[in-house]
């Protein structure tokens, strides 16, 4: 089977090894920049640390371009520049880890001549995010279509899913980390119930709870988008707590409290890998 690499934005995809007579040959990621947040305390022994963050690695992609002549191996080089280097950040995905994306910016691009009409193209991308995520986000998520990779190490089962009318259900993260939209990590979550009262959603393994005071019709859209939430697509963080729900690798137990009826909730991210 071919391999392959694209790349991709909003608004358009360009499979880059479409271009005739380019070779994808490997990929591979350089070592994760942990960034540990600590204070040194006078008097004391050693350091006190906080939560560690993860800085940008490089996505490094190598290629082989065998020209027709060495005019063709010329214009093959202007037009990958063009293609490259460009004002906007966009997502890299290759046949070697075929579930993930990279959120890139074009680095370098070192060219190795063999000869007049071919050559080694070593293509370096800065992961600016700090991770790679999953290709597809969750509410695409199916276990038949072979396109989601699992990386904490547990088996998935087909009981999975991300749409819930039960006020008690689990959510499986299938990241090598916690989702944490302190950390920008994107997660929106989808409800749709009536109350007159408020309800309270529960991570019972993280502990995290997200409390809501006011009323909701069940014909009324409420998203909880990373940190803010919003009732009819209006900021609505007075009537909360502030809440923010986080999702542990594996499989988190929920629990929806209140009086509540019609209810409904979807949880929508991409799983994210170091």
């Amino acid at each position: 089977m071919k391999k392959w690499a694209k790349m991709f934005d909003e608004n358009s995809t360009t499979v880059l090894t479409d271009m005739k007579g380019l070779t994808f040959l490997d990929a591979r990621e350089d070592g994760v920049e942990v960034k540990v947040n600590s204070i040194e305390v006078q008097g004391t022994d050693g350091i006190i640390l906080g939560p560690a963050s993860f800085g940008p690695f490089s996505l490094v992609l190598r290629f082989f371009y065998k020209g027709v002549d060495t005019q063709d191996y010329k214009l093959m080089k202007q037009k990958l520049r063009g293609m490259l280097y460009r004002r906007t950040p966009f997502y890299i995905v290759h046949s070697d880890m075929p579930g993930k994306k990279y959120a890139v910016y074009c680095e370098e691009n070192a060219i190795t001549d063999v000869g007049h009409q071919s050559g080694e193209f070593e293509i370096t991308f800065t992961v600016y995010k700090g991770y790679s995520e999953s290709l597809y986000e969750t509410d695409q998520f199916s276990l038949i279509d072979g396109k989601w990779q699992f990386e904490s190490g547990l088996v998935p089962d087909n009981t999975i899913k991300y749409i819930h009318n039960r006020s008690l259900f689990d959510i499986f993260n299938g990241s090598q980390d916690t989702i944490n939209p302190r950390h920008s990590h994107k997660m929106k979550i989808r409800v749709r119930l009536a109350t007159e009262t408020g309800f309270k959603i529960i991570n019972k393994k993280t502990g995290d709870v997200f409390e809501y005071t006011g009323k909701l019709k069940a014909n009324q859209s409420f998203i909880i988008d990373g940190g803010y939430a919003y009732k009819d697509e209006k900021r609505c963080g007075r009537q909360t707590n502030h809440g923010i729900i986080t999702l542990a690798p594996g499989y988190n137990t929920f629990e929806v409290w209140g009086k509540i009826s019609n209810f409904e909730i979807e949880f929508i991210f991409p799983f994210i890998y170091r």
